[in-house]
């Protein structure tokens, strides 16, 4: 008898839930997508990086079959309705699963709203009502890194604080949370998500995988004249290549320790609580799995302005 591990079973799931997705729900299109049409439209290049977590087991996560099928539907949908030509009001309702679509309304936008409707007849309004508040920002600071990119001039970047602001939002982790609670079945009560340790875990968790995503691509953003906290430190900041990268591993340092420590602070407060203990475990595996993402499908080596390189390790335990 073998035994899988956390990464292959999940692997399974990532695969199996996109061949579901690519063939059986897409009855919505007349002519299927292929996994080269997933790729986000008009968006930063930063914004496509996020589909290859899944391959790695970090989300979904391992769960019931159908709900692992739902979230990779949700994940593969998302990629394809951020079309800026869809009215930002009917992309929220579709992903509350609200009232349906109007009949003209794109294929997609009905595809999503048939997909939101599995997870609502679980979760309930409030928390599709959640999950289209954290829709909403998202879509608000990808759009805003798109303005950035047709907007600033060659060299001017945003400040270190506004950049990380809209980072954190940018990469979608608030949804990724958000949907642990369906796919492990660990819907939250209200006093656990009303704690400010419960607040503070979710902010480190996605500056962390904001600040991941840096560490691996931000040489090459920077190179490329994109918006990146690498290109923040040496151009804004006027730091040195190293010192700019040595700053980096202290935020990441940083964002890691306040994870570590809102979690250590929720456990203790609600000790009793299997709900927590399932999504904490669930949202640690989130960032290992892109930490490990992007040191398995990342460069290795970081190339740093002045002929400089730096070796790229991110792993947790």
């Amino acid at each position: 008898m073998t035994h899988e591990t956390r990464e292959e079973r999940s692997l399974l799931h990532a695969t199996s839930g996109l061949e579901l997705t690519l063939r059986y729900p897409l009855a919505w299109f007349s002519v299927a997508p292929t996994p080269r049409d997933l790729a986000p439209r008009s968006l930063p290049t930063r914004a496509s990086r996020a589909p290859g977590a899944v391959r790695l087991g970090a989300w979904p996560c391992a769960g019931e079959p159908h709900r692992v099928a739902t979230a990779l539907r949700l994940l593969t949908l998302w990629l394809v309705t951020v079309d800026a030509s869809a009215p930002e009001s009917a992309l929220l309702a579709a992903i509350r699963g609200d009232d349906p679509p109007e009949h003209d309304a794109p294929p997609e936008l009905r595809a999503l709203w048939e997909t939101a409707r599995r997870y609502r007849a679980t979760m309930g309004p409030g928390w599709c009502a959640r999950l289209g508040d954290d829709f909403a920002d998202w879509l608000e600071a990808t759009r805003c890194e798109t303005r950035w990119a047709a907007t600033l001039a060659p060299g001017v970047l945003p400040a270190r604080d506004e950049l990380l602001r809209v980072r954190t939002r940018s990469g979608g982790v608030a949804l990724a949370l958000d949907m642990i609670e369906y796919v492990a079945d660990c819907p939250l009560p209200l006093a656990i998500r009303n704690h400010p340790a419960f607040d503070a875990a979710r902010r480190y968790a996605a500056r962390l995988i904001a600040v991941q995503d840096d560490l691996a691509h931000g040489a090459e953003d920077h190179a490329e004249g994109r918006p990146g906290l690498l290109g923040c430190l040496i151009r804004g900041e006027r730091l040195r290549p190293a010192a700019a990268l040595a700053e980096l591993e202290t935020l990441h340092d940083e964002s890691l320790c306040g994870l570590t420590g809102a979690s250590q602070l929720l456990r203790a407060e609600f000790s009793r609580s299997d709900v927590l203990a399932r999504w904490l475990r669930e949202a640690h595996a989130l960032c290992h799995g892109f930490a490990r993402w992007h040191t398995h499908g990342g460069p290795g080596r970081i190339a740093l302005p002045g002929g400089m390189t730096a070796a790229l390790e991110l792993e947790y335990v």
